[in-house]
């Protein structure tokens, strides 16, 4: 929905910001907001979705808040979500993020005191730091900050920043949420709170189309949809050499009888789109940028059906989706292990999401990463996520896929968990590529790790790497870089 930047110094601040905002204007093309005094500028930009989100501008008293995201409170009429969220801070003070239903990153000015929040899973992004004169600046994405400070640090999710005090964590207000009696009752509020979690979603007119991969998520997300009374154009993008996703995910259009639009992409648009992915995505991590490449023709096919999408995302990360969870060997590694991956999501697969949509202007809602789906998710046994079957058999997702069987085909249902850039048919083609990309023998074990320690994993990764020290060349954006993998 929007960017927001700020610079707390003494001078050029405001073309410190404007410049800022240029960097960041895929974020939100449509309006500008941008306030200045005695050694402050903060600006926001953002895009026309719906009354309700606004123009992530607010201000009462003595206090004005910059916005990005998407709240779900309870309103008084007319309220955008920065108002909200403005209200919530006249309220509870420093502590106002926990009271926020939803994702955000925002930046509070009350008198001389800037308080920068993020949302406790990182779903929206915001990096800060000390800029070159010493002046505080930040941005949501580092793009922005890259060339105007070299000691920038990503806010944490579930954390606040002062100027005046420093870095401090909160608690989220989480909702109490009825803990299943057993599996007949836990697929029953799984199926009920993801329903209302769309429902929410869908409820400002703003939502365009649905992304679908044809895998688990996004289809449910869709027949959701559907199940609503609601009707959309769905959205899939796929290899011109093959896709399992765009097989299957015209097995799930035609079940809803939606529209479906499929976006197919060759070799050379992949070549063509890397180093785009790597600056976009602000990483070099293999699986992330790969990731980010499906993602970026994902987003732009959905420019074409508006500027607001939903998305499947943190499904995995909530049910137990991911293979590796099933080679752990008990109940509480593997629950250590989900909550890791959703520990981590901020700068892996949310970043990605998040990133890749925003690239072009596209507006991205995750029911999944939903307050209350969330809660109720952790009261959820591991064994009913990740089930053994009758047959010895280890089903991923196994709570979610038979809360939503009767709105799915048998053979979406039944599907196993693949990589989005692995259904999409990305990663087959791209260490060809970057075999011509690396020169031979520069890939050895001296040349692995980069200067700040991170261990380069391939000659696709070397690639990447190289890439991105063009756009951020300061060391303080490398450590930044996060591993979606755990154990590479």
């Amino acid at each position: 929905m929007a960017a927001i930047a700020g610079y707390i110094g003494n001078e050029r601040q405001q073309e410190h910001v404007t410049a800022m905002l240029d960097t960041l204007r895929h974020r939100g093309p449509d309006n500008r907001k941008l306030e200045t005094g005695h050694g402050f500028a903060i600006g926001v930009q953002t895009s026309d979705l719906s009354p309700e989100r606004g123009n992530g501008f607010a201000a009462a008293d003595s206090a004005t808040l910059f916005f990005d995201g998407d709240i779900y409170n309870a309103r008084s009429r007319n309220a955008s979500d920065a108002q909200v969220a403005l209200k919530a801070y006249q309220t509870f003070g420093r502590s106002f993020p926990a009271h926020l239903q939803g994702v955000f990153a925002c930046a509070v000015l009350d008198g001389d005191e800037l308080i920068l929040a993020r949302d406790s899973v990182g779903v929206r992004p915001l990096y800060w730091g000390a800029a070159s004169d010493g002046a505080l600046c930040f941005a949501s994405e580092m793009k922005a900050l890259s060339g105007l400070a070299d000691d920038v640090q990503e806010l944490l999710p579930g954390t606040t920043v002062s100027s005046l005090s420093g870095v401090a964590g909160y608690l989220p207000q989480t909702p109490a949420v009825a803990v299943p009696r057993d599996p007949a009752d836990g697929i029953r509020l799984v199926r009920d709170t993801l329903m209302q979690a769309v429902e929410r979603r869908l409820a400002d007119g703003a939502v365009g189309a649905c992304l679908l991969s044809g895998g688990l998520d996004s289809s449910i997300i869709a027949a959701a949809v559907k199940a609503l009374g609601a009707t959309m154009p769905l959205l899939t993008v796929g290899f011109e050499g093959g896709s399992s996703d765009v097989d299957n995910a015209k097995v799930m259009a035609e079940h809803l009888g939606f529209e479906h639009h499929i976006a197919l992409f060759g070799n050379a648009d992949i070549e063509a789109i890397v180093p785009q992915a790597v600056r976009t995505m602000e990483s070099f991590d293999e699986d992330c940028v790969s990731g980010t490449i499906a993602n970026l023709f994902a987003s732009k096919l959905a420019r074409e059906h508006g500027s607001c999408i939903l998305s499947g995302e943190g499904g995995d990360e909530l049910f137990g989706g991911y293979h590796l969870l099933k080679d752990l060997p008990s109940d509480s590694a593997r629950q250590r292990m989900m909550q890791r991956l959703v520990d981590i999501a901020y700068n892996t697969a949310v970043q990605r999401l998040d990133r890749s949509m925003m690239a072009n202007a596209i507006h991205y809602r995750t029911p999944f990463l939903d307050t209350d789906v969330m809660a109720l998710a952790a009261h959820l046994p591991v064994p009913w996520k990740i089930h053994c079957a009758d047959n010895g058999k280890q089903v991923e997702k196994w709570i979610l896929r038979e809360a939503f069987k009767d709105l799915l085909p048998a053979s979406i249902c039944q599907r196993e968990k693949l990589r989005f850039s692995g259904g999409t048919g990305v990663d087959g083609v791209m260490d060809a590529i970057a075999a011509n990309k690396i020169e031979p023998g520069s890939f050895n074990e001296q040349s692995r790790c980069t200067p700040c320690g991170y261990r380069l994993n391939s000659p696709k990764e070397m690639w990447y790497y190289r890439l991105f020290k063009d756009t951020f060349p300061a060391p303080c954006f490398e450590r930044l870089v996060g591993r979606w993998d755990p154990g590479k």
